[in-house]
């Protein structure tokens, strides 16, 4: 069961902030403003803008933050700190200071805030969080598999309830590599024909996975329940997805298998859709073979707040949660002129669409082909 959310993104800080901004259709990518980005091209993403992330660990003070609300909203303060986990899902860490403390940067304050897993650890610490934690570090499908692997926490008994999700920062590093893929563009249009690639973004969304059970006894609200878990790999390629689909196919129908629900149940599909070329397509193909020819409403929310990278599968989830709760699907910013070859899609754009949605699916894919499914149906 998921009973609480806290979310900072490039709309705003607080589930409220990026809600509201989804559901408006607003994008917040802009030129880079929070470090030097002269000499990179494209220079565009989505940056937390917002006062107080100053701190030079970006991803761990955003991951902080995020958690705060959600611990608040599930109301989590009587459950015993031993039994409390964090599954954080990120690719970068503490990459700024990195950049700071590399030959020519300006110090080495920091160096222990440094590693991947830096930001999990920081959060444990910060919040007593006395059970397990863990780093999930599977690129962009980072913050998926670490909402599933606390749910497999909960299931087994390990916590009675985990902080779960991802976090992630901009930085020079990370986007002069994607540059250098030549992956990105100064608009992101995810599933348009004039899609050029992905636009990067940053921030954290943070949930709380515990056990009905143990909700109940507390008296705490349920936001939406988890219900099925899928992985599946590629082993296609470093940085390219499978053209035909078949990892991201085999996750979402492990993830239905796990629910024992058929593709007919699903309601509402949120897509990884980064607006590259090549993964717009291949997901419109693994769909395909997952729903065949029935058309259900599917959206992106990167050309709103970018690739958050290994937060993009939290931050879904969280859009998953608020969907189920309110009726309401964002549309997909950016998308103006539905590519052809994604034409077999019911892409919500334009305006949010109204619908009854009692179960939905989010997908995630990274490099290296690490693909991961999440089904969520309503309280």
């Amino acid at each position: 069961m998921i009973t609480g959310c806290g979310v900072v993104s490039p709309l705003g800080v607080g589930v409220r902030a990026f809600w509201e901004g989804l559901v408006a259709g607003r994008s917040a990518v802009a030129a880079i403003e929070g470090f030097p980005a002269d000499d990179l091209t494209p220079r565009a993403a989505a940056e937390v803008r917002a006062p107080g992330f100053a701190d030079p660990d970006r991803a761990g003070a955003f991951a902080l933050r995020a958690a705060s609300e959600a611990v608040a909203a599930a109301r989590l303060e009587g459950v015993l700190p031993t039994r409390i986990g964090i599954a954080l899902g990120t690719t970068l860490g503490g990459m700024r200071i990195f950049e700071a403390w590399c030959p020519g940067g300006r110090g080495s304050s920091g160096l222990e805030r440094i590693p991947y897993f830096a930001p999990a650890v920081r959060l444990a610490r910060a919040l007593g969080c006395c059970g397990p934690v863990a780093t999930t570090q599977l690129a962009c499908a980072s913050g998926t598999h670490a909402v599933a692997l606390a749910a497999e926490w909960v299931r087994t008994g390990q916590a009675d309830a985990v902080l779960a999700g991802g976090t992630d920062l901009l930085c020079r590093f990370v986007v002069s590599g994607f540059n250098a893929l030549r992956a990105t563009a100064e608009v992101a249009r995810p599933f348009d024909r004039d899609r050029r690639g992905l636009v990067l973004g940053e921030g954290a969304a943070v949930v709380v996975v515990e056990a009905e059970e143990h909700a109940r006894r507390r008296g705490a609200s349920v936001r939406a329940r988890i219900l099925g878990l899928g992985a599946a790999a590629d082993a296609v390629h470093m940085t390219a997805p499978d053209r035909e689909g078949h990892g991201a196919a085999r996750a979402m129908s492990a993830a239905l298998a796990d629910a024992a629900l058929p593709p007919e149940a699903v309601d509402f599909v949120s897509a990884h859709g980064t607006g590259t070329p090549y993964n717009d397509a291949m997901e419109a193909v693994a769909l395909g073979r997952v729903f065949g020819q029935r058309r259900v409403p599917i959206d992106s929310i990167k050309g709103a707040i970018g690739h958050t990278l290994g937060a993009a599968g939290a931050f879904e989830v969280v859009v998953c949660t608020e969907t189920l709760a309110s009726g309401v699907i964002p549309p997909t910013a950016g998308l103006a002129h539905v590519d052809p070859a994604c034409a077999a899609l019911d892409l919500v754009h334009g305006t949010a669409r109204t619908a009854r949605v009692d179960v939905a699916l989010s997908t995630s894919s990274g490099f290296a082909g690490t693909n991961a499914a999440l089904v969520l149906g309503r309280e």
